[in-house]
């Protein structure tokens, strides 16, 4: 229902902040690109099932008569598992260089020797 929206408001962020800090512009711009793909991938998969619409409401899911708890509900836990899953990712693709030179050094120098 409202899930695309936790993503989309940490891309705006991460936009803000990549044009703000340049010298991090490379860690943070990667991770930015995949929130800003996570956040237009489900806004199209929202489309397609007629979910979202152009025209109020916008979010047919959501009931205004319900109150916003159920939208709030869904961005905080769909929304915010989503986001949680795209930054895990970003961060093993951070990672997987530095393993693998750090696996490298081992086969060249040897395991360490205590003592």
């Amino acid at each position: 229902m409202a899930c695309f929206i936790t993503p989309l408001v940490v891309a705006i962020l991460l936009s803000i902040f990549e044009r703000a800090a340049p010298s991090w512009r490379g860690r943070v711009g990667l991770l930015s690109l995949l929130m800003w793909g996570g956040a237009v991938g489900l806004m199209a998969d929202h489309v397609v099932k007629g979910e979202l619409v152009p025209w109020p409401p916008f979010l047919t899911g959501w009931s205004p008569a319900a109150g916003l708890y159920p939208l709030v509900e869904e961005m905080l836990l769909t929304g915010g598992l989503i986001t949680v899953s795209i930054s895990a990712f970003w961060g093993i693709v951070l990672m997987i260089p530095k393993l693998r030179a750090a696996s490298l050094l081992t086969k060249i120098r040897g395991p360490l020797r205590s003592g």
